[in-house]
Order: C-alpha cells, then structure tokens, then sequence
C-alpha cells in the first residue's frame, strides 16, 4: 500500500528512485498481478494460484503525482496497480491531512485525468466520498459514502468500480453485519475491500478486509525487505487485539 511517489521521499510520499527499487526487486521474488487477479486466487484457490508468490500494488487517493511519477515506472515494470478515489476530493487536494506534522499538499486527479489512465495499467477503486473514517457515520452516511462513491466513479470513468479502500483503513465495526457480502448493495457491491490492517496474506474471510502492508516514505530497501520477508508481522496480533476491544465496544 502506497499513498504518493515524490522526487524525494516527503510526507506520505515514497521517493520515485525508491519506487524504481522496490518494484525491481518485487519483480524477482514476486507474480505483480492485477487485485483482481489476486482476489481471484483467494476465493478460487488451486495448485496453479501459489498465494505466498502473488503480490498486488495499491494506492490510496488518487493523487496526480501518480499519473505523473509512479504510472511511468510501473509501465516501465510492465506491473499494474488499483488506485483509489475519494470521489468528493476529485480535482481538490489532501485537506484531511492538514495540520499533520511534515503535511505536505498533494492534488488529486481529475476525472480528465483518471480516463486517460491505461486500462491495462490501472483500475480505480472507491476510497469513499469525503475521506472520512466511516465509524464516526450512520449506517445511511456510511452506505452513501460506499454506494454512491462507486457510481459516481463509473459514470465519470465509464469503467466497473469492483473495489473499495477504507478510509484511514477505518471498518465501522457497530455495522459490520448489515455490510456484509451481499446486504444492502453494499460492500457486497464491490468484489472485495481493503484496509490498512496489517498484513502480508489473506483469506476468503477476509475479502472485503485484506490486509496490506503499508510502505512509507523513509523506508529503506532493506525495510522494504523486512517487511516483505515478516520481520513486522507481530504488527497483526498486536492490531487484532486492538479490533476485538473495538468490536467489544461496538457491540455493547
């Protein structure tokens, strides 16, 4: 999971030589293969799907320096990436971020700019309306926020929207029954959803909650190792702990 590439590494921004890097060595120990060929592999498991050798590229928010620093070297890689769009920032930059520590001013792309996106390279996915967590809304706010995000998108695009990125990687878990696959046309209308949860392997019971692995700005290619080789996968319990208090107090 990515957020911006810069020309050097900046708030949330990995450095587009670090990029080139990173992609470099995926290629050696990893299949890149589009989310949805991933999700496939998870949901119609077989010999010929090896889940430890698969890996997808993601990035949330839909920020012009990817159209203008990481599509070039993904194309470069021949790899395909999702992006995701908060629909109601189309054209405006990363306002929910203000006031963070190094905040650094990103546009978002327009709708002009996400058509001329190659189909073979990218597929655009929801990241909700406002770019807010989604546990501070109502069930309607939140079944807005998913629901018409994805059209909204498919009619600007004239592409399927099939995945959804949470928020911050914010689940509301207070309504995690009623958002189940297949109630209420929504998160059942997406394929599978994404969060920020740590994680470097997912399965079916997790589909509209895959884990990623979140790389950041000052990471090193030796971290970028280690957290693809599962030196940071203590992060999953210590998180899971976390979620079981939320739901807990969710549900009581």
């Amino acid at each position: 999971m990515y957020h911006g590439i810069d020309t050097q590494a900046i708030f949330n921004c990995v450095a587009a030589s670090h990029f080139r890097e990173q992609l470099s060595w995926l290629k050696e120990h990893y299949s890149i293969v589009p989310l949805s060929v991933l999700v496939d592999a998870i949901q119609f498991p077989s010999p010929a799907n090896k889940m430890s050798n698969l890996a997808s590229i993601t990035f949330d928010d839909c920020y012009v320096n990817f159209a203008e620093l990481a599509l070039p070297i993904l194309q470069e890689y021949k790899m395909h990436a999702t992006t995701f769009l908060p629909t109601g920032k189309v054209g405006y930059y990363n306002d929910w971020d203000e006031g963070m520590s190094g905040f650094h001013k990103m546009g978002i792309m327009s709708y002009d700019m996400l058509r001329q996106l190659p189909e073979q390279a990218v597929e655009v996915g929801s990241h909700g309306i406002a770019h807010v967590p989604l546990d501070r809304l109502s069930h309607d706010e939140i079944e807005k926020e998913i629901v018409q995000s994805r059209a909204e998108i498919e009619q600007n695009i004239g592409r399927p929207v099939r995945f959804f990125a949470f928020p911050f990687g914010v689940y509301p878990f207070k309504y995690r029954l009623r958002l189940r696959e297949g109630e209420n046309d929504s998160l059942g209308g997406y394929r599978a959803a994404c969060t920020t949860w740590w994680g470097r392997y997912n399965t079916i019971k997790d589909i509209h909650v895959l884990r990623r692995v979140t790389i950041c700005d000052f990471d090193t290619l030796d971290d970028f190792k280690d957290k693809l080789y599962g030196y940071y996968d203590w992060l999953v319990m210590k998180e899971s702990v976390g979620r079981y208090y939320k739901v807990m107090r969710a549900t009581f």
